[in-house]
């Protein structure tokens, strides 16, 4: 986007003369007209009234002169060890377990700092890691962040002897569906079924089982439907 240059006073001050309000002024004009929040040197080379590094003199660094501008800073120079460390112990907190260098990522404000940026420092990823451990453990101790937690185990497919004779003894030994029973026709089979289906997250507890004959068990198969699914079968 072209942004146009300001329009200068007829007094010519040179950029040491000017008050620092001038400089972060004619910073907050560029980004303004761009229609930015990110403003990169380069950029305002190209667009802005003054150089560079004047403004980085100025304020004692680029970064700074955009801090003072209330814009991002996009890039770091010469980051301290500690400061991608607390970094990585905030990104760890956000996501409420130890990251991977791929969610080190500055998009969306995960993170300050590019994975890359880790690599570059400490060699690898596995380094930094290590870095960072004992990083923790100088500031007195192990620091307490949250730990990957591994999901309970889901209970299961197999229906047990036990829990099958429990169904069926609840359900009087009726079909759920059309109420067929060994007790009137001997040909009838029963089976135990699953509810929710096992492909469909249902677990093998007896809240979620049901009887059925085996015609209404095969017939309504894994639809979901009626008294739901098709679970493991089970003969009587």
């Amino acid at each position: 986007m072209a942004v146009a240059p300001r329009r200068s006073s007829f007094v010519h001050f040179k950029p040491r003369d000017l008050p620092d309000r001038e400089l972060v002024r004619d910073l907050r004009r560029v980004a303004r007209a761009a229609g930015r929040r990110r403003m990169t040197s380069a950029f305002y080379a190209e667009h802005g009234t003054f150089r560079p590094n004047t403004l980085a003199r100025r304020f004692g660094s680029w970064n700074a002169a955009l801090g003072a501008a209330g814009l991002e800073v996009t890039q770091h120079w010469r980051v301290p060890d500690a400061v991608l460390l607390n970094n990585l112990a905030d990104v760890w907190r956000r996501l409420g377990r130890q990251p991977t260098w791929r969610e080190l990522t500055k998009r969306g404000g995960v993170s300050k700092f590019a994975g890359a940026t880790y690599k570059r420092r400490f060699g690898t990823w596995h380094n930094a890691l290590r870095a960072f451990e004992a990083f923790t453990r100088k500031r007195g101790g192990r620091e307490v962040l949250p730990r990957r937690t591994r999901a309970a185990a889901r209970p299961a497919r197999e229906i047990g002897w036990r829990l099958r004779a429990t169904v069926l003894i609840r359900d009087n030994c009726l079909c759920r569906m059309c109420g067929a029973s060994p007790a009137k026709d001997p040909a009838v089979t029963l089976h135990v079924d699953h509810i929710v289906p096992w492909s469909k997250g249902g677990e093998t507890v007896l809240a979620n089982l049901q009887t059925l004959c085996a015609v209404c068990n095969i017939g309504k198969g894994n639809t979901g439907k009626g008294n739901i699914g098709k679970g493991d079968v089970r003969t009587t």
